[in-house]
C-alpha cells in the first residue's frame, strides 16, 4: 500500500469513529474490551483540522461537512464560563471546563470560522479565549481547571490555540497571554531539551510520555511559526533533536523519558511517535538537516506496520493503537492506553504521513 491508501484507511476509521456516536463528535477510542467510547471533546477539536486537510488531499468534500458537524458539536459542549466541557453529558451530567480541552478545541474552531465566516464560531472562540486569559496565573502558566490542578508545560498547545484566536479577532490580549505561557514553558526546559512539569498527573506516571513531550514541542513550534519567532522554534528543535538522535541510534522510541533522556520502557507510545514524526518533517523542511528526514522515513514506515488495513472489524481497520505492543509491557504493568485504538493516535498518524508526502517526496 502507498501513503495515499494508508491515509484513506485511517480517515475511514475516523469517519467510523464519528458515526459511532450520536452527537457529531468523534469517539475517543475503540477498546478490545468495551468497544466504542463516547465522543471525546478535546480531540474532536483538533481532528477537525485533519479532516479539512484530508478533504483537500483526498479530494473528498464530505470531509468538510463532517468537520463542520464536529464544530457544531463543540459549540454544544461550551459552558457559560467559555470553557468546554471535560466530558459529554451522557458520561457526566455536571462537567467542569478544562484548560487543555479548551485550547485544543480552539485549534479546530478557528479554522472552521476561517472557512465559513459564520459568527457563531468566532463568538465561541472569543468566549473560550477570554476564559483562558481570565484564569491564567501571573507567571503565564495555568493551574485552575487543569488535570490534577497542576501546571503543565504541554499547555503550549493552549497558547497556540490562543494565537489562532488572535489571528481571527485581532485582540492583542490573546497574543500577550499566549506569549507569557510560551516563555513560562521555555523557563522549564532543561539545557538538554527536556521539559519539566510535563507529565500527566497521578494516577499516571512521574515522567512524561512522548505524547506530552511532543505536545510541548508542537505548541512552541507552531506558535513560533505563527509569530515568526525564532526563539520558540529553536526551543522546539532543542526538544525534538534528542528524540531523533535517540530513535535513529536505538531504532525504537520508548513510551517515556526522564530528565536525562533515559527510559527503561519496553513499549512505545504510538501517539507520541506520530506527533514527533510530524515535527521532524517540519524541522527538515526548515533546516534541511537529513537527521530529521531519516527519522521521519523510519518512523512512518514503523507506524504503517502497526496499522491494520484489512481487519473485518470497523473498530480496528485503519486505526493506530495506544501502545506497541498493544498490551504494553505486561510484566511491569506499563503502557499508554493499552488494548485500545485511539482517535488521537490515528489523527496524528495521518498528519505525519501528510507531512512526509509534502516535504520528503517533492
Amino acid at each position: 500500500m502507498n501513503s495515499h491508501q494508508h491515509i484513506e484507511s485511517a480517515i475511514t476509521w475516523l469517519k467510523n469513529a464519528q458515526d459511532a456516536t450520536p452527537d457529531g463528535g468523534v469517539s475517543a477510542w475503540f477498546s478490545l474490551l468495551t468497544g466504542w467510547r463516547s465522543s471525546y471533546i478535546e480531540t474532536t477539536g483538533y481532528i477537525i483540522n485533519t479532516f479539512l486537510d484530508c478533504a483537500e488531499y483526498l479530494r473528498d468534500p464530505s470531509l468538510v461537512e463532517r468537520a463542520i458537524r464536529m464544530a457544531d458539536f463543540l459549540l454544544e459542549m461550551q459552558l457559560k464560563s467559555g470553557g468546554y466541557r471535560t466530558s459529554v453529558p451522557s458520561d457526566r451530567k455536571v462537567s467542569e471546563p478544562t484548560v487543555f480541552n479548551t485550547g485544543q478545541d480552539l485549534l479546530g474552531l478557528t479554522n472552521i470560522y476561517t472557512l465559513t465566516k459564520e459568527n457563531k464560531y468566532l463568538d465561541s472562540c472569543i468566549k473560550a479565549a477570554d476564559f483562558l486569559c481570565d484564569i491564567q496565573e501571573s507567571d503565564g502558566s495555568w493551574k485552575k481547571n487543569t488535570y490534577g490542578s497542576t501546571k503543565h508545560t504541554y499547555h503550549t498547545r493552549v497558547a497556540w490555540g490562543l494565537l489562532k484566536v488572535f489571528q481571527i479577532s485581532g485582540n492583542n490580549r490573546y497574543k500577550t497571554s499566549a506569549i507569557k505561557n510560551l516563555e513560562w514553558a521555555m523557563s522549564n526546559q532543561l539545557d538538554n531539551g527536556w521539559f519539566a512539569h510535563n507529565e500527566l498527573p497521578p494516577p499516571n506516571i512521574s515522567v512524561p510520555y512522548t505524547h506530552t513531550i511532543s505536545y510541548a514541542i508542537e505548541g512552541l513550534f507552531w506558535s513560533g511559526k505563527l509569530l515568526h519567532n525564532k526563539k520558540f522554534i529553536s526551543a522546539a528543535q532543542k526538544g525534538a533533536l534528542p528524540l531523533a538522535k535517540y530513535y535513529l541510534e536505538n531504532k525504537f522510541l520508548p513510551g517515556t523519558f526522564d530528565q536525562n533522556w533515559h527510559s527503561n520502557n519496553r513499549y512505545s507510545c504510538v501517539t507520541g511517535d506520530a506527533q514527533i514524526s510530524l515535527i521532524w518533517a517540519e524541522l527538515f523542511n526548515l533546516t534541511k538537516d537529513t537527521i530529521y528526514s531519516q527519522a521521519v522515513r523510519n518512523m512512518n514506515s514503523y507506524l504503517r506496520s502497526l496499522q491494520h488495513t484489512h481487519s473485518p472489524l470497523k473498530g480496528i481497520c485503519g486505526a493506530l493503537p495506544g501502545s506497541d505492543p498493544l498490551w504494553g509491557d505486561i510484566w511491569r504493568n506499563q503502557g499508554y492506553c493499552r488494548l485500545t485504538y485511539l482517535n488521537w493516535a490515528t489523527k496524528f498518524y495521518i498528519d505525519a504521513l501528510l507531512a512526509e508526502e509534502k516535504y520528503l517526496k517533492k
